[in-house]
Parts: C-alpha cells; structure tokens; sequence
C-alpha cells in the first residue's frame, strides 16, 4: 500500500502557510503568502504543484474556504469543531465556535501525552488552548499578538516611529523606538505570564499541566516561561497531519 501524501495548510488572518508530509516522518514547511493573495487563480495553482496530495486545511478565513474545495476536489479535508477526524472529546459548550487552527493544536496536544496541557500559539493572536486532565479540550484564553499590539499603538499615534521588535535589553528605555520596543514586549511577556499563571490556577496543581509553546514569537515567551516548556514551531501542521491520517483512512 502506497503511503498517502498530505498537504497541510494553515489559513490564518494574516499568514497562510503550507507543509508537506507522509504519515510518519519529518513535516516540510513549503511556503508562505499573505493570505490576502490567496486568490481563486493562486489556489488553483497550488493544486497543480501538488497533484497527488490530500490537502488538510485548517483556516480562520471564511472567504478562502470555498476556492481550496473547488481547487482541491475529492481529496480535501476543511478542519471544523464538528469532525470526527479530530479524535478529540470536549468540555466545551459549543465547539464548533473554535477556531480550527485552535482544533488542529489541540489534537496535537492531545497526542504529546495524556493528562492536561496548556497549548500557547503566538501569532497576530495569543491564544491559550486547555486541555483537562481527562484530555478534553476545556477552553482557553485570546489575546492580542505581539505584532498586533504594535500595529494598534501605531495606529492610534500620529508621533510614534515605526519600530523593529525583539528581545528587550533594558526597560529604561533612551529613544522612542526603545521606548516602543521594550513597552510592546513586556506587556506581552507580562500579559501571557499573568495568562498562565490564572489558568494554572483553575487546574488541578497536580500533575501540572504539559506547556506547549508554538507560533512565530514563541521565542520571546520560552524564556518567560522556564524549563518545563516545550517549544514545538510545527505544532498546527503537526495536528493537520494526525487529522488527515483519520480523515482520509478510508480512502485508497
């Protein structure tokens, strides 16, 4: 039997990246757009790229939906809160609300180990994701992204320079875009460290709960954070491929 292909894709608002992988074995990141170019015509030609993979979509943007099912027909699966690929069990009042790159995290999460863990994705959002001691995905907590944060001071100032962001060396700051850098940085490390520390509080204390910290400025809360966190970069493709493995098991 031939091990099926995967093409994994990850839709979020801002971003919309793409991996290849088999069942087992390394993941390939491919690429990346804006996902305000993912038009009908560049969809269509991704298809092509990848004739013979099965595509797991996991997308927070309606509007693409729809030109990756035309573009990818007979061999696509849209990640959503009602799919039984998922494999997950729910304390959740409605999880069909829940985001499916959230979903994807999850599953992985899921698979990294029994018991609880706290999965944190830092991209234009903060997103906590929580899973219980039995393994059910109980809730989380959404909070601005760290580039987020900066794009909105800028916004709403007329002064302010545009400014690079990154590790803070001092907090008294000697310019402005010191100034910006070390206030967009700490408040996002101090916000996700306040975060964390309340929903351990409503966790059981013990075992504590498994850390699993992934997205493009995970690096800027590893540290915050300590040594019980996992830094894992292909956290959502990870769980696309666990999802697609189930999704298309049926299917030669």
């Amino acid at each position: 039997m031939i091990e099926p292909s995967f093409l994994l894709v990850d839709a979020g608002s801002t971003r919309l990246k793409w991996a290849t992988a088999r069942s087992r074995g390394k993941i390939s990141v491919a690429g990346e757009i804006a996902t305000r170019q993912a038009t009908a015509s560049r969809i269509s030609a991704l298809a092509r790229e990848y004739p013979r993979h099965r595509l797991v979509l996991a997308s927070v943007v309606p509007k693409v939906i729809p030109p990756f099912r035309s573009a990818f027909a007979g061999r696509i699966h849209v990640v959503s809160g009602t799919s039984p690929a998922l494999g997950l069990r729910f304390d959740y009042p409605r999880p069909a609300e829940i985001g499916a790159d959230r979903l994807a995290i999850a599953v992985a999460a899921q698979a990294d180990g029994p018991g609880s863990a706290i999965a944190i994705a830092c991209g234009t959002a903060t997103a906590f994701t929580v899973l219980d001691a039995k393994g059910r995905l109980c809730g989380g907590v959404i909070a601005p992204g760290l580039q987020t944060q900066l794009a909105s001071l800028l916004a709403a100032t007329a002064q302010l320079p545009e400014t690079k962001l990154g590790p803070v060396r001092r907090s008294l700051a000697r310019s402005s875009q010191e100034a910006i850098r070390a206030g967009v940085v700490l408040n996002f490390q101090g916000g996700a460290k306040e975060i964390l520390a309340r929903l351990l509080a409503e966790l059981p204390s013990k075992p504590r709960p498994r850390l699993l910290l992934t997205g493009g400025n995970a690096s800027l809360l590893a540290p915050i954070f300590g040594s019980g966190v996992k830094l894992r970069p292909l956290l959502v493709f990870e769980g696309l491929r666990i999802i697609g493995i189930r999704a298309f098991s049926d299917r030669p």
